[in-house]
Order: C-alpha cells, then sequence, then structure tokens
C-alpha cells in the first residue's frame, strides 16, 4: 500500500502581486518571516544563492505550537508559470514523512485577481500521520492577508 499523497489549498489575491508573491517564495522567503512571525521565525540561507535551484534553506516555525525547523533545497523553479518547488530533506516532519515537498503555484485568473496555489506532496512512513501538514495546509488561506499587507508594503 502506497502512502503517498498530495494536499492542495488556494488563495485569491491581486493581479498586480503575481510577480511579487512568486520572487518572494523564490527568492526571499526570509520575507514571509517578517510577515507571518507567528508561524515562521526565520529563514535563513544555508548554502548557495537565493533563488537558485539546489539552495539550502533552513526554516524555523511553530506548527500547533511546537516548535520546529524544516532544511530545504530548491528543487524547481518557472519563471514563465510563477512555479517555485521546496523539498525537504531534514528536519521534524522527516521523523513521520518519507519525502516531502512544497510548492507555489500563481495562477493568472483575470485582470484583477490571481490564485496562489500552495502543494504538498508527501509519502507517509506511517499511516497514521498526516495531522501535521493538515494544520500547515489550514495555515495557507489565514496567510492571505499576510501576503497582501506585506506585498503592499513592498511595491
Amino acid at each position: 500500500m502506497t502512502l503517498k499523497r498530495k494536499l492542495e489549498g488556494e488563495v485569491e489575491i491581486r493581479a498586480t502581486a503575481t510577480d511579487v508573491l512568486h520572487e518572494i517564495v523564490k527568492s526571499k522567503p526570509h520575507h514571509i518571516s517578517h510577515a507571518a512571525s507567528h508561524f515562521i521565525q526565520h529563514v535563513d540561507l544555508h548554502e548557495g544563492d537565493d533563488g537558485k535551484v539546489g539552495s539550502i534553506s533552513i526554516w524555523k516555525y511553530t506548527l500547533g505550537g511546537k516548535p520546529m525547523v524544516a532544511k530545504t533545497v530548491l528543487e524547481e523553479v518557472d519563471e514563465e508559470k510563477k512555479f517555485v518547488k521546496y523539498r525537504v530533506i531534514e528536519g521534524d516532519l522527516m521523523d513521520d514523512y518519507k519525502t516531502l515537498t512544497g510548492a507555489c503555484h500563481v495562477i493568472p485568473k483575470d485582470t484583477e485577481i490571481c490564485i496562489a496555489r500552495w502543494i504538498l506532496e508527501y509519502e507517509k512512513l506511517h499511516a497514521a500521520m498526516l495531522a501535521s501538514l493538515n494544520q500547515l495546509l489550514c495555515l495557507m488561506p489565514g496567510l492571505k492577508l499576510t501576503i497582501t499587507l506585506m506585498i503592499i508594503t513592498m511595491a
């Protein structure tokens, strides 16, 4: 029995924010910690160059009230499609998941709105483990206001 799964969540943001959100997720994830410090406390570049495939970052965050750490590698960037994908290679979540990737795809909807789609793909080590990822995905829509305010201040 395979334990591979995929979770997706979407939030609408202003179309003018498409490039800014893509740039933040790709090259400036530390800005997310400035805007959402209640969830992500720090994102530090550990190796490589910001926004370059193969770069490694350390994320310090809180999930379910518990401080956690994740080491990620920037795995894929598609500038034309506004797509960014990270793979978790070390950290607390790897105690429960064999593989875990997180992606953000910014999709134009019309001239005023675009969709920020958050995608988590994972393979569980244990059939009963899912709560931590559900908590993580549930936070994504709540980040809409935070992201919007962050984009306004950066524009």
